[in-house]
């Protein structure tokens, strides 16, 4: 695997790329919108339940902005990797 091109200095990471691949046809993309990105989800709701707490609205309201674009971004790339189909049961 070519992990670095001769025109870009930084990595290219298409090691989640593959992963995520082999993880939805392994699994199915159910799982992984359960599975994985759920659990993802449910460490980002952790850490704003616990910035709400400690009274840091701001930090709870960027780590909110982040979860979104995080969340999206995965499972925009799952459905794009499953090429928008359902998986058979």
């Amino acid at each position: 695997m070519n992990f670095y091109t001769s025109e870009f200095l930084g990595p290219r990471f298409v090691i989640f790329h593959y992963f995520i691949k082999w993880y939805i046809d392994r699994f199915g993309i159910v799982s992984y919108i359960v599975a994985l990105l759920g659990g993802i989800m449910a460490f980002f709701t952790y850490v704003i339940m616990l910035n709400l707490h400690k009274g840091e609205k701001d930090v709870a309201m960027m780590i909110t902005l982040l979860a979104v674009i995080v969340m999206g971004g995965l499972m925009g790339l799952g459905i794009d990797i499953s090429n928008g189909h359902a998986p058979i049961v």
